[in-house]
């Protein structure tokens, strides 16, 4: 590893549209000792030969051509080139501000972070912004067992008992991460084909060897919302891999020996990926009879109701505390309603 150097990695595939944007507003950071790593994940469209005009154009940029393999694994790829005292992992389509390195390598020095972490804006196609999401943590370092037992469970969900709330994405991209951490623990990213959410899985393994965090409560990434994403669309297998992604996270949480908490959170979100895969159903434009056989499936699964009965909704919203009953009742029909009135 080389002292001062942070290493940038770019999975790209396929992002022609956004591509020069993305990497300009990485040459063009105001922390200058970069090593920026292009992996290209096979790309079929013109992406590759922007990422060679880029390094033919910038001493400080490796460009990487592999066959295609999905995300998380062309972010290990990255990993596995990686020189850099420091990595960051950022999306291809997306962009950042020009003292973001600066910045979050000057916290992780001055605090000896293994991670700093900061938040980010959704902007559209264009780059417009249109939602800010301010980290609001309690305090801003994080150090010891305080890691795992008060921070991760806040980072992965907000607290409904106590109203507390991070505002921070559980994500590869807003943050900076110690290469030290990574190589010596052999740690690497899941593969997205494998385990959905594989941000949350991947970082959820990571966390059991973290000793201190950073927050900077500033806003670098820019994270581009395309409406046309395939994880907007129905699939009729969404739920099925939303209960892999939860059975997996429990299976690391036992490992890992986490708190209760912990996976009280995670129970959490994985409602939330069921309600987001319930309303897909609801207003996607196939015919009303399979949108039912679909809906029942999921609302009748064995497993989800187990982790309903588990789920202490006292604290819920109104919203959710309404569709969990609706859910424990049988009341089917009505849980149907009341998304299509949602949506």
């Amino acid at each position: 590893m080389n002292k001062g150097l942070v290493s940038i990695v770019l999975p790209i595939y396929n992002v022609e549209q956004y591509l020069n944007k993305s990497i300009k507003s990485v040459v063009n950071q105001s922390y200058t000792n970069l090593e920026i790593i292009l992996v290209d994940d096979g790309s079929t469209d013109s992406s590759p030969e922007i990422c060679e005009k880029w390094r033919s154009k910038d001493s400080r940029i490796k460009v990487i051509h592999k066959k295609n393999a999905g995300l998380g694994y062309a972010r290990n790829t990255g990993i596995e080139n990686a020189t850099g005292e420091y990595i960051c992992f950022f999306d291809s389509d997306d962009f950042i501000d020009p003292d973001t390195i600066k910045n979050s390598y000057e916290c992780a020095s001055e605090n000896g972070a293994d991670i700093v972490l900061f938040g980010y804006r959704s902007v559209d196609t264009k780059g417009n912004i249109m939602q800010e999401f301010l980290p609001t943590p309690s305090r801003n370092i994080f150090e010891g067992a305080s890691v795992q037992d008060y921070f991760l469970p806040n980072l992965i969900a907000p607290n409904l008992k106590t109203g507390e709330n991070f505002h921070i994405l559980m994500s590869m991209w807003t943050g900076l991460f110690s290469s030290e951490l990574i190589l010596s623990t052999g740690w690497r990213n899941e593969s997205e084909r494998k385990i959905i959410s594989e941000d949350v899985y991947s970082l959820l393994k990571l966390y059991k060897y973290v000793n201190k965090v950073a927050v900077i409560p500033k806003s670098f990434y820019n994270y581009r919302v395309n409406e046309n994403s395939l994880t907007h669309v129905f699939r009729p297998d969404r739920y099925e891999k939303i209960k892999v992604f939860h059975q997996a996270c429990m299976s690391v949480c036992d490992q890992n020996r986490y708190s209760e908490e912990v996976k009280e959170r995670l129970g959490y979100s994985f409602f939330s990926f069921v309600i987001a895969a319930l309303k897909m159903i609801v207003k996607s434009d196939t015919t009303q009879k399979i949108k039912q056989q679909e809906f029942l499936k999921i609302v009748k699964d064995p497993y989800l109701l187990r982790v309903l009965e588990s789920t202490e909704i006292t604290y819920e919203n109104f919203g959710r505390k309404l569709l969990i009953s609706l859910i424990k009742w049988r009341q089917y029909k009505l849980c149907y309603i009341l998304l299509k009135l949602k949506n």
